[in-house]
């Protein structure tokens, strides 16, 4: 795995950074847990390329991961976000910086015109489309099918560029590029539904309480037809107080909503699974376990949040 110190020398060498020390200084905060940077790492290994080829790759991801987090955190108004501390035009500002960097580190990489076009149109789609996500994520639209164009749009974009562009990087053919990059928003797709089970088991209640749109678990006890649908509606403008966010929560079990993403989560892993058994990999083990990994995560959440694992998705999960 490529270390983070090559990227941050990597980063540096770029024209402009080095005169621009709180630019430095916002890129430290975020590598500190920089692991999602690594994802064109992975695909390059899994094919089989040269470790150094992932390097101007996971910095060109990991500049768009910051700038969307920037952006994000204004947009959800999250408290623990650093335009916080920063301001928040200064955030915004830092964000058009990052995204930009991504951009130029594509335009100035010594590859083959066709394969540099094909990197950076990649770039620009993941940027646009998770935009566009991002625009939907703050409509308080009480639907499914808009959840699931949201989460299209703002969280699986990245995974997939992160893949498709480690494969370019590791010398893939399109074909198999495309087929990791397919993996990568499945993963995407994994990944947010358990983010969405670990944010409404949290304490105090998580920012997605507030909203009550964009969280597959919350929108399925607002949706769905269960006994306790009316007094969920009753707990949610309350659900600061301790008392009324844990009876959410149990209803949350109770409504068949905790299932009901489990039952999304052991869908997806199988698409997933099923795409990479179709992929001529050298080293396909590493993404093995990093589904695995994805989904093993599961079990922790339920364990940690003392959620009971539904008896007839529990053998499923072990396979």
């Amino acid at each position: 795995m490529v270390d983070v110190t090559q990227i941050r020398t990597y980063f540096l060498q770029q024209p402009e950074v080095a005169a621009w020390p709180e630019l430095i200084e916002v890129w430290h905060h975020y590598a500190e847990n920089a692991r999602s940077w690594q994802l064109p790492d992975l695909a390059c290994r899994a094919i089989g390329g040269a470790v150094e080829q992932a390097v101007p790759m996971i910095t060109a991801v990991g500049c768009c991961h910051i700038s969307i987090v920037l952006v994000d955190d204004i947009l959800d108004d999250d408290p623990k976000g650093l335009y916080q501390r920063l301001g928040v035009g200064v955030a915004a500002n830092f964000g058009l910086a990052f995204q930009s960097i991504a951009y130029r580190i594509i335009q100035e990489m010594d590859w083959e015109t066709a394969v540099k076009q094909k990197m950076l149109a990649e770039i620009i789609h993941l940027n646009l489309k998770t935009a566009y996500g991002q625009h939907l994520d703050v409509q308080e639209v009480l639907s499914e099918e808009h959840y699931w164009a949201t989460v299209e749009a703002k969280s699986m974009p990245y995974y997939g560029a992160g893949f498709y562009l480690g494969a370019l990087a590791g010398g893939a053919v399109e074909k198999l590029a495309d087929q990791l990059r397919h993996f990568g928003y499945l993963i995407g797709k994994i990944i947010q539904i358990s983010d969405d089970l670990a944010d409404v088991y949290q304490t105090p209640a998580a920012p997605d309480w507030q909203q009550g749109t964009g969280n597959l678990a919350i929108l399925y006890a607002r949706l769905a037809e269960h006994s306790g649908r009316k007094r969920f509606e009753v707990l949610l403008p309350q659900i600061a107080d301790l008392a009324a966010l844990e009876e959410a929560q149990q209803i949350l079990l109770e409504s068949g909503a905790v299932s009901y993403c489990i039952y999304h989560l052991l869908q997806t892993s199988r698409e997933a699974r099923g795409v990479l058994n179709d992929c001529v990999l050298e080293n396909p083990m590493l993404l093995q376990k990093f589904l695995a990994e994805r989904i093993s995560h599961l079990f922790e959440l339920m364990e940690s949040s003392n959620m009971p694992l539904p008896a007839e998705l529990a053998a499923e999960l072990l396979v």
